[in-house]
């Protein structure tokens, strides 16, 4: 039966269009809010946009679990640590997916640095490699991702995040490259209570997707979040719980040919 599945995933996902770009967005809170999460401050930065990452007040350590369309041999599971360090930020992260026969595996190295009150920027080198099982061997590549948040005004936020420009290659019999993917968008936070965002997806090999999303915090615990993506089309719900340094998040996003991909996130802050 499982050998009956590489053929089925190599279609589903063949070498190179994944290589956990933005087609594995992790994270349950970015993944509530429809993946519209680069001007978010938020651990998960670590894949959406670095600059984030030097917004954190203080070192964050997390893990996601995911299952797309609730199939096994499609699970995604990850760990991140953001330390903070004086104006700036390391970050350390990884995460795999996929099963025996077919698995990709992504660790990244960040720092991000604050330049001043509205501005920060950062960088990321991510190890990437795709495994394929019985005997069909692996390819590896080096990437590298570019992020930054400005204030424009007091409540609004606009962020920029390329991956790959150095357009690393995954090899495979078509030579094929790592995808390289631009972000751009805004960030309105109108009150302490609520987050709006919105941004435009650009793989340049693939159409542009809009991404839009928003989260509200009704009391001091709960976290209401839903939003919309497009190329393809998805819906995005989620909630978050907050207990003094513990942050557990819940996400659900609905494509409605294959169905479901829900996640879980947990959150640990040392303030």
């Amino acid at each position: 039966m499982r050998s009956r599945l590489l053929p089925a995933l190599l279609l589903f996902c063949p070498i190179g269009v994944f290589a956990q770009a933005d087609g594995l967005p992790i994270g349950a809170r970015p993944a509530g809010m429809g993946n519209a999460a680069v001007t978010l401050v938020d651990l998960w930065s670590v894949h959406h946009n670095q600059a984030g990452l030097a917004g954190l007040k203080s070192t964050t350590v997390g893990a996601f679990y995911q299952r797309h369309f609730l199939s096994e041999e499609l699970s995604h599971q990850g760990l991140a640590v953001a330390i903070k360090l004086g104006k700036g930020t390391l970050a350390l992260n990884g995460n795999l997916f996929g099963f025996n026969l077919y698995r990709e595996t992504k660790a990244g190295l960040a720092y991000a640095m604050n330049f001043g009150e509205g501005l920060r920027a950062a960088i990321q080198l991510d190890y990437l490699n795709i495994r394929l099982g019985e005997g069909y061997g692996s390819k590896s590549a080096v990437a590298a991702e570019i992020g930054v948040q400005a204030r424009l005004v007091e409540k609004l936020w606009i962020g920029a995040h390329v991956y790959n420009p150095n357009r690393a290659k995954i090899g495979g019999p078509y030579d094929e490259r790592v995808p390289t993917v631009f972000r751009a968008g805004l960030g309105w936070l109108p009150s302490n209570k609520l987050t709006i965002n919105c941004e435009l997806v650009k793989d340049i090999d693939q159409p542009e997707g809009i991404r839009a999303g928003l989260e509200w915090q009704p009391n001091k615990v709960l976290f209401l979040r839903t939003g919309i993506s497009t190329a393809p089309v998805q819906g995005h719900f989620g909630l978050g719980l907050r207990f003094g340094k513990i942050d557990a998040d819940l996400a659900v996003s609905f494509r409605s040919q294959l169905g479901a991909k829900p996640q879980i996130g947990l959150l640990y802050r040392f303030e």
